[in-house]
């Protein structure tokens, strides 16, 4: 019975020194390591493939990395970054406590020798007109002395500005593929000053500024990746007093329907709106609303796209408002097919808001060259300072939008009224006459 006890104790001795023997060898990638200063993991430095391994260093458990130099013929380190997609940067002063990727970016080590100049709607500095202005030094960045492809320049913005970087030669010839955009800012927190319309940070889109200011921007450049080309900026004080800005306006249909060589748009009097009648033909085009007065342009999407239209006839109206004494976008450019409704106290008594395509009832239909409504008038429809009766007249547009010369009514344009009933109401284009039986 002994000797049965001792055989089953040498076993049970046998299997625990073969656990821990197991336990003491255990892989420490595997493991997390209980052996002290003893235990290292790997830092392993990697091409942005994610495969390319250019060098393995071990680190003592809880200790910092120390950044190996890498060379590569004609090409400098750029940054260390903790995904291969090279946005993340790789924080080299927290403790190592497991085996760790690095991933390596490199920087073209040729001279940056392009001209890079701001270019944009900008407040303080009108002339600049998106980069037209020729000789272009004052808004050419300057070298940084002892930074390699490192520029500089001190300007005062203000918020609404919107601008790029780009190389332009003379004759405004601008290099498309040479452009810092939004897509280019080192910041792109939501506390950024510097941005996309709403933080999109868009590739593309122009940087919009939000806060006044006087800044520094910097832009550090790769001379072979433009994506590896960064802008970021340092608030150095307040901007100087806001200029007054003398506004004109030129108003343009911009549009591949007519070659991006404008079209003049009437004005609304002295409001602020604008309009015009357009042709797109099969195939559709797009546009946008240009001042070449001030070189102002609209469009949609904060002015970044250009408006596609299918095949079709249209009127387009646009309404500028002045925000902090500078022309802007109020709501949507409109383009639609044009109508003629008749409009006044009648229907819904929007006059001009009820020009659209959902007023059906009071749509004149075209008839051998005229334009006629049937309509009945009800007393709901009368007015007390029409003298108990409706009160209307023709209107030409859509969207809610009527230009000045497109009311059509009594003689000297006056409302024509009528007693409750049911008529029919007929405008002649030719006469700009308005009848009712």
């Amino acid at each position: 019975m002994k000797k049965n006890l001792t055989r089953v104790l040498l076993v049970c001795l046998v299997v625990l020194t073969m656990v821990l023997a197991c336990a003491c060898t255990g892989d420490p990638a595997q493991t997390d390591p209980s052996g002290g200063d003893a235990a290292k993991w790997k830092v392993t430095f990697y091409e942005s493939d994610a495969a390319t391994v250019l060098q393995t260093v071990e680190v003592e458990n809880g200790k910092t990395v120390t950044m190996p130099e890498l060379t590569k013929e004609g090409y400098i380190v750029e940054g260390f970054y903790a995904t291969p997609a090279l946005m993340v940067e790789f924080d080299a002063t927290q403790p190592i406590t497991a085996d760790t990727s690095v991933f390596v970016a490199w920087q073209s080590s040729v001279v940056d020798e392009r001209p890079w100049m701001l270019a944009g709607s900008l407040t303080g500095y009108p002339d600049n007109n998106w980069g037209k202005k020729w000789p272009q030094d004052d808004y050419l960045l300057q070298p940084v002395e002892g930074e390699f492809n490192t520029f500089a320049i001190e300007v005062n913005l203000y918020a609404g500005d919107a601008f790029k970087i780009a190389v332009i030669g003379e004759g405004y010839v601008w290099d498309n593929n040479n452009s810092i955009d939004a897509g280019h800012l080192a910041n792109k927190t939501e506390s950024a000053v510097l941005c996309s319309g709403e933080n999109a940070f868009d590739s593309g889109a122009n940087i919009q500024v939000m806060e006044d200011g006087k800044y520094r921007l910097i832009l550090k450049t790769d001379a072979e990746t433009l994506s590896l080309c960064k802008l970021s900026y340092e608030r150095i004080g307040d901007a100087d007093a806001k200029p007054t800005l003398d506004i004109t306006y030129d108003m343009k249909l911009w549009a591949s329907f007519n070659n991006w060589a404008g079209q003049d748009m009437q004005r609304n009097g002295e409001d602020l709106i604008w309009w015009c009648e357009a042709d797109v033909p099969e195939g559709g085009g797009e546009f946008g609303v240009k001042n070449a007065a001030m070189d102002g342009w609209y469009s949609s999407e904060n002015n970044s796209k250009n408006i596609v239209l299918e095949e079709g006839h249209y009127m387009i109206f646009i309404e500028l408002e002045l925000v902090d004494g500078k022309p802007q976008l109020k709501g949507e450019i409109i383009a639609e097919e044009p109508a003629y409704y008749v409009v006044g106290t009648c229907g819904n008594g929007g006059w001009a808001a009820d020009v659209n395509a959902d007023n059906t009832a009071y749509k004149m239909t075209e008839q051998d060259g005229k334009y006629v409504l049937e309509v009945t008038f009800t007393e709901s429809e009368t007015a007390d300072w029409a003298g108990n009766k409706i009160a209307f007249k023709v209107a030409y547009g859509c969207g809610g939008k009527v230009a000045n010369e497109n009311w059509f009514g009594a003689e000297g344009m006056g409302n024509i009224t009528a007693d409750p009933g049911t008529y029919t109401i007929t405008y002649d284009p030719a006469t700009g006459a308005v009848t009712v039986e």
